[in-house]
């Protein structure tokens, strides 16, 4: 019997999984210690959201669950480098993870938010955050996005999502970037009262099940065990972990205690009544304020959503989409049998508009000239605000001639519309055909440099690269 078993093994390390009956029976588990709703461990327990998906796909596949305590989310990943855990069941996906971790379908989407005291403005993106400190967790997906891509924020580095907040609170950081429903948690919970919700943070957490390379057959069980679960229980999940609770301070024994004496005094009944009336006054006063909590978190977490998408200005979609959207149709873009065009538009001479009539003229000149543009879009078409006075609309099934033809049309549109103010408008075009096994920078940039050319040549005009 012992040479079976050892056989056995060998089958499980080379086999790809075909059945739940060849899945591990016992599987050693850790979690970030300190991320409500998300997950969080108390009194020796996991708790939170991915709790619950966890015990859904163990008892699915039907697998034990061994807890493994870790006192920070740093010392949660070294422990799945070394192997010391094989399943973490709750984060992002990244280049640096992939290195030691294999992840199972995404299941559960967060938007990233900034905080910082009433005090700061609004900010719309990290672009502008300047020279503004930001803390972030150790060993966070945000920590390797903000190194990668805004190398020149100053960031704070701290052991956890409370210490962040805390850090802002007590003006040793400017700000903290991190899960829109956990910071809402950790607000709440810790009683920092001073801050607020101040900006998108960048991408969202896109957060799935990770186990180490051994457990990958097990990946495809997981993610028909996370497809199994209904619409209506992700949603008991989430409501579950992420409810805000009216608080219910009626004194009952003050009652009691009331109605044993009230043969004493009329007098004494007449105070008693005074004093819970306006005690049930000030608490009815506290659950109201504790409902519109709750009403301006869900209108902020619905507007922060969209945010994360889209320009708050134009309302049209931003270069987060567009690059979201290259990234999740890497398939699509490389086997496809039809053309693909970028166009950049860029409004000519912007900066004298601001000059001349103020910022809040120039606003309204991009709203209107979004409006243009979206008169121009053919399905599938993708049209974005790139930033400042730029736009890029990706043409789906563009020859470079359509392509021509199209920017031309859109030009004359432009120069036909009367704008705030009475206000003539420019624009000028730069054009790239995405090549076969080109990338979508790479064709961005031929574009960025047809723009400069059209620019060079006189404005107001459409370039097509050529090389």
């Amino acid at each position: 019997m012992v040479w079976r078993g050892k056989l056995m093994a060998c089958v499980l390390l080379f086999v790809p999984v075909m059945a739940m009956g060849a899945q591990p029976r016992h599987i050693r588990v850790c979690v970030d210690p300190d991320w409500l709703p998300f997950e969080a461990l108390h009194e020796g327990r996991h708790i939170g959201i991915s709790s619950d998906y966890l015990r859904y796909v163990a008892d699915y596949l039907g697998f034990s669950i061994e807890l493994i305590p870790t006192s920070s989310w740093q010392d949660t990943l070294e422990l799945l480098k070394r192997g010391g855990c094989q399943l973490s069941p709750m984060l992002n996906k990244t280049r640096e993870r992939n290195a030691y971790l294999r992840f199972s379908d995404v299941y559960f989407r967060s938007p990233n938010v900034l905080v910082s005291t009433k005090e700061q403005p609004f900010l719309q993106s990290f672009e502008q955050i300047g020279d503004r400190s930001v803390a972030v967790p150790r060993g966070y997906r945000l920590q390797e996005y903000v190194k990668s891509y805004y190398p020149r924020v100053r960031l704070r580095l701290v052991s956890s999502e409370r210490e962040g907040l805390a850090a802002v609170a007590t003006g040793k950081a400017d700000l903290y970037v991190g899960a829109m429903f956990s910071v809402n948690a950790q607000i709440q919970d810790s009683g920092l009262s001073n801050l607020k919700i101040a900006g998108w943070g960048g991408p969202e957490d896109e957060l799935r099940m990770a186990v180490i390379p051994e457990l990958e057959p097990m990946l495809k069980d997981i993610n028909a065990a996370l497809a199994n679960i209904s619409d209506q229980q992700r949603l008991a999940f989430y409501q579950k972990w992420n409810n805000i609770q009216v608080i219910d301070e009626t004194d009952y024994d003050l009652l009691y205690w009331g109605l044993g004496l009230a043969f004493l005094s009329s007098l004494l009944l007449f105070m008693r009544n005074q004093i819970i009336s306006r005690y049930n006054s000030e608490l009815m006063l506290k659950n109201q304020q504790l409902e519109q909590m709750r009403e301006d978190l869900q209108a902020s977490n619905r507007e922060l959503a969209f945010l994360s998408w889209h320009d708050p200005l134009t309302r049209l979609y931003n270069r987060h989409y567009v690059n979201q959207w290259v990234d999740d149709n890497p398939a699509t873009l490389a086997g496809r049998h039809y053309p693909i065009c970028l166009m950049i538009i860029d409004v000519d001479f912007f900066k004298e508009i601001n000059d001349e009539h103020g910022h809040n003229t120039g606003d309204q000149v991009l709203v209107e000239l979004a409006s243009v543009l979206q008169s121009q879009l053919q399905q599938d078409d993708i049209l974005a605000r790139w930033g400042g006075e730029e736009f890029v609309i990706v043409c789906q099934r563009c020859s470079p001639e359509q392509g021509v033809t199209r920017a031309e049309a859109l030009l004359a549109a432009v120069t036909a519309k009367r704008f705030c103010k009475g206000i003539s408008l420019g624009c000028s075009v730069g054009l790239a055909v995405l090549r076969p096994d080109e990338s979508m920078l790479s064709c961005l940039e031929r574009a960025d440099k047809a723009l400069y050319q059209a620019k060079s040549e006189g404005r107001h005009r459409a370039i097509m690269a050529l090389d």
